[in-house]
């Protein structure tokens, strides 16, 4: 059973339960006061005939006939003297005298006996009785209830038809929705995106993770495409230059350099396939930011990767330094020490032989913000948005770089800033929120790596 179907039933059910409830007290309120009034009528008129069977029992015919006449009805009526009848009238009457009115007196009793409203009144010897049919006011009531139940019926009919269409106008947008959402439909706008209602806000919703999701496609597919096409080429070129050595008997320093192509391809799909992993485990970090991860010491990731590449900008002539103060933020230490190895690295291989390349850490306006600057070629103007971009065509490398930092960096709550350094060169700044918010005061450090 569809939602419009069970709201139009429901709406149905509640409107005729309350039409009935209405009616049901409506025609016990009229039952009660036409009781009432019935009662007050037979109890007046069997007063009245008392006092003419007191006064003048000879015009007792005449005067009740007056008497026992209301509202076009007659009343049925006895007289009785000392317990025999001595008079009825207003054609069947009701039933026999009750034997509790043969002794006392100032008797006042009403009472319904079978179809009858029955007052009784006594006064010495002389005891009266009036009653008044009741089948009218049953046939009343039972003419109120017939047209009651035909009117609740046909005003039920009306509003659970005037529900049923209002509820499939209110939930024609939520069909739309769902079409266009089942096939991740974005070409315009979602139907009551501008609405104030339910409807509005639950449109906005979808509509703004239909986007996030559609970029999340886009983004995955670009990456998946550039990584295939990464990965492919050293593969094949790989693959190539082994199936020429394999070709023919060749001496062993052709060999030899052979291998040591294969090597460096090697170590470059390494580097891409642990660049792959990085942005993989970035991806299932705790969100939002800030939810609970340990405390680490931005410092000292970066001295590590500092000991780490000493080697390599040691090959390369490059003075490589470190200064800054202890930094605590809440993140994966694996993933922050492979953006500043990422960082690092990349300004030691884009940074020609005698430069030089800096990495500063320090505390800041409630953030830790850490500085990698060398004095290289600074990176193209790709680098921002491009998933894989070499920082210069003359170095080797996949480019995944930068995409891995960015990654990390966003699924810390961070901020990835690049500028350029005031020799010149790339200035990457990443900023992170500071452990407790609060900056602390802490010893400064320095270090120089130098050849």
């Amino acid at each position: 059973m569809t939602l419009r179907t069970r709201l139009t039933l429901l709406t149905f059910a509640a409107v005729l339960l309350a039409m009935l409830t209405f009616a049901g007290v409506a025609g016990t309120v009229l039952w009660r006061a036409e009781l009432s009034s019935i009662a007050r009528q037979v109890e007046a008129q069997a007063e009245a005939l008392l006092a003419i069977a007191d006064t003048t029992p000879g015009r007792l015919n005449a005067a009740a006939r007056d008497t026992l006449e209301e509202n076009g009805v007659t009343a049925t009526a006895r007289v009785y003297r000392a317990g025999t009848l001595v008079w009825s009238g207003g054609g069947l009457g009701p039933p026999r005298l009750d034997p509790s009115f043969l002794n006392g007196s100032g008797i006042h009793v009403v009472r319904r006996t079978g179809e009858y409203l029955v007052a009784s009144q006594r006064e010495g010897p002389l005891i009266v009785e009036v009653g008044r049919s009741l089948e009218p006011l049953e046939k009343l009531l039972r003419r109120y209830v017939l047209i009651a139940t035909l009117t609740l019926l046909g005003l039920s009919t009306v509003v659970g038809a005037l529900v049923a269409a209002q509820v499939r106008r209110a939930l024609r947008p939520l069909e739309t929705l769902a079409r266009r959402v089942q096939r991740l439909d974005l070409p315009t706008p979602l139907p009551a995106l501008h609405e104030p209602d339910e409807v509005g806000a639950l449109a906005r919703a979808l509509d703004g993770s239909l986007r996030a999701l559609r970029a999340e496609r886009e983004h995955e597919t670009l990456f998946l495409a550039s990584a295939s096409h990464e990965l492919r080429t050293p593969v094949t070129a790989m693959l190539a230059d082994v199936q020429h050595t394999l070709s023919r008997q060749r001496p062993a320093e052709e060999l030899r350099s052979a291998l040591e192509r294969t090597e460096r391809t090697a170590s470059r799909l390494r580097q891409l396939t642990g660049n792959l992993m990085t942005l993989t485990r970035a991806q299932r970090l705790p969100t939002p930011p800030g939810a609970p991860m340990p405390a680490v010491d931005l410092l000292h990731l970066a001295g590590e990767a500092v000991d780490l590449l000493q080697p390599l900008a040691t090959r390369r002539d490059l003075d490589l330094w470190l200064d800054g103060a202890p930094a605590p933020v809440r993140g994966d230490s694996a993933l922050l020490g492979s953006v500043l190895e990422n960082l690092v690295g990349n300004a030691i291989k884009f940074t020609p032989p005698g430069g030089q390349v800096r990495v500063t850490v320090r505390p800041e306006d409630r953030h830790a913000h850490l500085v990698v600057e060398d004095s290289g070629p600074g990176l193209p103007a790709g680098a921002l948005t491009e998933a894989f971009v070499r920082g210069h065509p003359d170095v080797e490398g996949f480019g995944l770089g930068l995409a891995v930092v960015r990654q990390v960096v966003d699924a810390h709550g961070g901020q990835l800033e690049f500028g350029q350094g005031e020799g010149g060169g790339a200035r990457v700044t990443v900023i992170l929120p500071l452990y407790g918010g609060v900056q602390e005061a802490a010893p400064s450090f320095a270090a120089l790596a130098s050849p």
